[in-house]
């Protein structure tokens, strides 16, 4: 059984280091902010042992940072399941879950299945309070929530492990909607609206986030565009890069009309 799940939260809240430690058992110590989107597998054996299930999980990292929802909302449709990560330690990433992320979920891929993950738990100050948190939003979604460490690797399998279970059970059910209305988010930063607007363009007109993110995020690399604050002159450098890499895959025509697209919303003429 094949599934997609996505993991999604605030930047900073160790998304990418769950994954890491869940996929290789490996952490890291430094931030690395994710861009756009990673996708990485692990097979998971699920069910009862007379009815085992072999489970073939896709993982989607999702970049956190608020005002790329064209790349957040790209990577959310089509999930099968959501594992809502939040920093145990930080009051404003769990609101967020509420505020933005749920939201987003059921607008965009319905009810599935959804794990709570309260991380860094090995820096919470007062356990009895954060599992009483994670209580309250368990028994208010009617989902799992585990305190997790990927630092310690402390239940990080366990999280993914849950999650594959909903996913298992949900198999054959149809996906409850809901017709959501996001609601109004402080303002964007234009330049990092036009950011998300160039990656999610070149992704589509490639075929794909999986085969378009991972040529966005060597170009953001070598255009020096940091995803939480883009500049001018790094964008522009980024549209000119992404237009040498589709001279391998594309027209003139069309390279030069994605790359005068780009450049007007870089330069405001077409929002």
């Amino acid at each position: 059984m094949k599934s997609k799940v996505v993991l999604l939260g605030d930047g900073g809240v160790g998304k990418t280091s769950l994954v890491r430690r869940f996929v290789v058992d490996q952490y890291r110590d430094d931030y690395i902010t994710t861009v756009g989107t990673k996708v990485s597998k692990r097979s998971l054996s699920l069910g009862s042992p007379l009815a085992e299930v072999e489970m073939v999980m896709q993982i989607w990292d999702v970049l956190g940072q608020k005002g790329y929802s064209g790349v957040q909302e790209t990577a959310i449709k089509g999930a099968q399941g959501v594992l809502l990560v939040y920093d145990a330690t930080n009051d404003e990433s769990r609101r967020a879950l509420e505020d933005y992320w749920i939201p987003a979920v059921w607008r965009l891929a319905g009810r599935i299945p959804t794990v709570f993950a309260g991380n860094k738990s090995d820096l919470v100050p007062d356990r009895v309070w954060a599992e009483e948190y994670l209580y309250f939003l368990t028994q208010k979604y009617s989902c799992p929530g585990i305190l997790t460490s990927a630092k310690t690797g402390d239940r990080v399998e366990s999280s993914f492990k849950a999650l594959g279970e909903q996913i298992l059970q949900a198999a054959g059910h149809p996906i409850r909607r809901i017709a959501l209305v996001t609601p109004p988010q402080e303002p964007v930063d234009r330049l990092i609206r036009v950011t998300d607007k160039i990656m999610t363009d070149f992704c589509y007109h490639m075929g794909g986030v999986e085969t378009g993110m991972p040529i966005v995020k060597r170009q953001l690399g070598l255009a020096g565009l940091d995803v939480r604050a883009p500049t001018t002159d790094a964008i522009r450098t980024l549209i000119e890069r992404l237009a040498v890499v589709e001279q391998d895959f594309k027209g003139a025509e069309e390279i030069l009309s994605n790359r005068e697209r780009r450049l007007d919303w870089l330069v405001g003429t077409d929002s």
